[in-house]
């Protein structure tokens, strides 16, 4: 039934559907390093549930450019991980550069449980909400890892990285 039709227009659809009081304005074009600045400015926070890593750091650059809060949730086989990143630490203090390619692995070629992603986004909406909204406290530089194995959560503290090329003193 929705074979062929763009993820973005369905996704509005979708909400429009859900509170026809929130405005929508979907992009259908694929976020880079050419182009995430444009499309991630003027928001209060930008929250990544991408496949990859290259990605990934394209978003988290722009956050960094913008000063826009990063919300990351990714999920993969039966591993999860939910992180607000803001100024510093930044994704790429996590992660580092090695993973500017797309050849990484992703979550499309090693699986993920449905079940999974459902436990890691819910845990990243509520950490959306608790963010914009401003209660509870700031979980900037924590990330929050799952496994689903033994169904347990652990938060560790990202420390930022004085040589990121992103966010780092020596930018």
């Amino acid at each position: 039934m929705d074979a062929g039709k763009l993820k973005s227009e369905l996704a509005a659809a979708f909400v429009r559907r859900l509170n026809h009081f929130v405005e929508v304005n979907p992009k259908s074009e694929r976020i880079g390093p050419e182009n995430a600045a444009m499309l991630l400015a003027g928001h209060d926070l930008v929250i990544d549930g991408s496949d990859n890593f290259a990605t990934r750091l394209a978003v988290s650059d722009a956050c960094v450019s913008l000063g826009v809060p990063l919300l990351s949730a990714a999920a993969v086989q039966f591993q999860g991980q939910v992180g607000l990143f803001r100024a510093q630490p930044c994704y790429r203090c996590f992660v580092g550069d090695a993973f500017d390619a797309d050849d990484c692995d992703n979550c499309s070629e090693l699986g993920v449980l449905g079940a999974l992603t459902a436990t890691v986004g819910s845990f990243a909406a509520l950490l959306a909400i608790e963010t914009v909204v401003g209660v509870g406290s700031d979980q900037a530089g924590h990330l929050h890892l799952f496994d689903g194995e033994t169904l347990s959560w652990r938060s560790i503290r990202i420390p930022a990285d004085p040589n990121c090329r992103a966010c780092g003193s020596d930018v």
